[in-house]
């Protein structure tokens, strides 16, 4: 059944905050200090966390729950990320601590991560390539999958409707004991996406045509402990994506198509030493897009693969120190229409080291990393974080850190258009920070601040220079980015209910420092698509069992390609029941966005839906 299903899927298409309160010398476990990084405001989901928000994907989550800035097409359409003033190749996509953005993009497409997919999420802006490498400039996502070894079966299925033709079948089946673990999870997702939308003052609405989407997803996750000390891990994701391209606003009509296949294997072996750990873990990534419109008869394929092999240890011979040494050999190889008759291909290693100290007062992390691509030998990567409590609910945070990217593929070797001799963006950030956190039977109350300053020189941009007639890739200027955050928490317990609010703004300058002619930009004007100010508020309430949630947003104004983009408001609601008992749960969930039904964009002339609505039903069982 499971090979039947596998061969349909293999055809379609397109590109609670913890809260306990401890002081940091708390035991410093032999861990992999590159998941718990310091210094840094991050923020993690757990699947049941995961459940009552009922984001179906890693571009929803982000949109409502992050603070940082989606760069959304539409329902179903292409997402990606500014985080803190950088572009989409600025943040790195990690699936079990392996990079999933697209050696020839340098980035992915938010929409096609299924939260499905991973047992937590964790977002962390900031640089931190010392420690993750090219590309973790504005921020670092991570989706993790681990094995609960207490279960023997579990059967798990969601389903739902929406607007717009909306449809969602989710199961999960895992079956095991304490020596081996198996977990399936299966899902299909479609939507029409034939909304209305107002074209303009006195002009009838226009429903939105060519906007469907469907996406198939497989996942097949094995776990063996071998022996007290020895485990080993492998999975597969398997997905297969199709989606229709509507028309923008100025367009009568669109012919245009995508379809993503991908394939992704994961392995891990770890093990136990007297004072750490081992890991080896390694990743096959095959992933294929097809582009076609028949109105201009244009049909684009690309298909990439790219093979990841890592070795660390963790280890921790002092009390208070803890020491991580790691090596990463990367190889990548593509295929497009676009290379001509050149099959691009580029190997990457890495030596990374990370010290961590830990006292009652005072942390502190030195991490270093050298890579080398092909021949050449990159910029040498140091990071060094502090964190002081003043008092154990009081504390300050700084990092100082060099960073880097490397040009993608398709910046090297495009025709026409790739520049070889393309250089790596690289230079340096601070961030400092201050936390409070007020805690008592009842009542909870978390703060932070956070200010980051950062400067990207031989910043890669597609630009039309002189004389050319196409636009090529070029080290063309250097972007200042700086900002704050304000975040404050606060949730309070009474009787069987929990109050929760939760505020936060986000004040964004992403500076071009030199005139540029093609495209045009003013030395000293801001990035096209980040805005310089977002706010969101989030109110909760948690009765018997009962769960609600209204999260609003404002977006400031930004600028566009070819005009700016307004400034725009949007609330979403969400409900979820859930009933348990000792052979599993039931639950009910009902999500409205945009229920203010705000007419906005935000990619200019790619209309957003007016208010919409999904509701369905979650069910367990356990033994």
């Amino acid at each position: 059944m499971l090979l039947i299903w596998l061969g349909g899927v293999s055809t379609y298409a397109q590109a609670v905050v913890d809260t306990s309160l401890t002081m940091p010398a708390i035991e410093i476990t032999a861990s992999n200090i590159r998941n718990e990084s310091m210094g840094f405001s991050g923020r993690s989901w757990d699947a049941e966390e995961m459940l009552k928000l009922n984001a179906q994907n890693v571009a929803e989550l982000l949109s409502s729950e992050s603070g940082s800035y989606l760069k959304s097409y539409g329902l179903g359409s292409i997402a990606t990320s500014s985080v803190r003033g950088g572009n989409a190749g600025h943040t790195l996509l990690l699936w079990n601590g392996l990079p999933l953005n697209s050696p020839m993009l340098a980035q992915l497409d938010l929409s096609l991560l299924p939260l499905f997919a991973a047992e937590s999420v964790r977002f962390t802006p900031g640089s931190n390539t010392a420690l993750w490498g090219s590309g973790a400039v504005g921020g670092i996502i991570d989706l993790q999958n681990n094995a609960d070894f207490s279960k023997k079966v579990v059967v798990q299925n969601k389903s739902g409707i929406g607007s717009f033709g909306r449809f969602l079948q989710q199961n999960k089946i895992l079956i095991g004991n304490q020596k081996f673990q198996s977990i399936t999870r299966l899902s299909l997702e479609r939507a029409e996406n034939d909304f209305f939308y107002n074209v303009g003052r006195g002009i009838p609405d226009k429903q939105q045509t060519n906007a469907s989407f469907k996406q198939h997803f497989i996942m097949q996750e094995l776990y063996w402990k071998i022996n007290a000390k020895h485990s080993f891990s492998l999975q597969y994701w398997g997905q297969n994506s199709n989606r229709n391209i509507p028309p923008t606003i100025v367009q009568s009509k669109s012919e245009a198509q995508q379809n993503d296949v991908v394939h992704r294997l994961f392995f891990d072996l770890k093990g136990t030493l007297k004072n750490g750990v081992w890991n080896v873990k390694g990743g096959y990534f095959n992933e294929r897009l097809d582009y076609r419109d028949q109105q201009i008869l244009l049909k684009a394929e690309s298909h990439f693969s790219t093979f990841i092999g890592e070795m660390s240890s963790t280890w921790s011979p002092l009390k208070g120190h803890l020491f991580l040494a790691g090596m990463t050999y990367t190889k990548s190889m593509a295929q497009a229409d676009g290379y001509k008759n050149q099959v691009p291909e580029e190997d990457r290693t890495a030596l990374f080291v990370s010290w961590k100290y830990g006292s009652k007062k005072y942390n502190s992390q030195f991490s270093v990393r050298q890579e080398f691509l092909d021949n050449t030998i990159l910029p040498f990567i140091p990071s060094l974080t502090l964190e002081y409590y003043f008092q154990p609910e009081f504390k300050i945070r700084g990092k100082f850190n060099r960073n880097y990217r490397l040009p993608s593929l398709n910046d090297r070797f495009w025709i026409p258009g790739g520049n070889p001799d393309i250089l790596p963006e690289s230079g340096w950030s601070q961030e400092t920070g201050i936390d409070y956190t007020l805690k008592n039977k009842k009542f909870v109350f978390l703060s932070s601040l956070t200010a980051y300053h950062r400067i990207i020189n031989n910043w890669i941009l597609w630009s039309q220079q002189p004389g050319e007639f196409h636009f090529s890739a070029n080290n063309i200027t250097s972007v200042r980015s700086y900002g704050l955050e304000p975040r404050v928490d606060l949730s309070y317990t009474f009787q069987k209910s929990i109050v929760g609010f939760k505020v936060g703004y986000d004040f964004v300058r992403a500076i071009n420092l030199f005139d540029l002619v093609s495209p045009y930009m003013t030395a000293g004007s801001q990035l096209i698509y980040t805005p310089v100010h977002q706010i969101s508020a989030t109110f909760s309430m948690s009765f018997l069992k009962f769960s609600f949630m209204y999260h609003h947003q404002l977006t400031g104004k930004t600028k566009g390609i070819n005009e700016d983009v307004d400034t725009f408001l949007v609330g979403n609601f969400r409900l979820f029941y859930q009933i348990k008992n000792k052979n599993g749960k039931a639950g009910f969930f009902m999500n409205c966005n945009n229920i203010w039904d705000a007419d906005y964009v935000i990619v200019e002339r790619r209309p957003m839906p007016g208010i919409h609505f999904m509701t369905g039903v979650q069910i367990s069982f356990e033994k």
